[in-house]
């Protein structure tokens, strides 16, 4: 059995739902940003984005949410 390590790194956020979108976010040594989101209704909306910005998965985040 292979045991998995977590980087003291790694900071994962718990998994949120922004309009209709559910989003799960960890940030890796506060550069890297990964973003992993699926639309609420129709689950084959799926979404796997990395950012090296802030401001820019921030933006990213909320055009998410604003989404119809």
């Amino acid at each position: 059995m292979m045991k998995a390590r977590v980087s003291p790194n790694l900071i994962s956020f718990v998994t949120i739902r922004r309009g209709d979108w559910i989003m799960k976010i960890s940030v890796y040594k506060t550069k890297d940003i990964l973003l992993v989101a699926q639309h609420y209704f129709e689950n084959e909306k799926f979404q796997v984005v990395h950012f090296s910005n802030q401001d820019d998965a921030a933006k990213y985040i909320e055009r998410l949410a604003e989404e119809v």
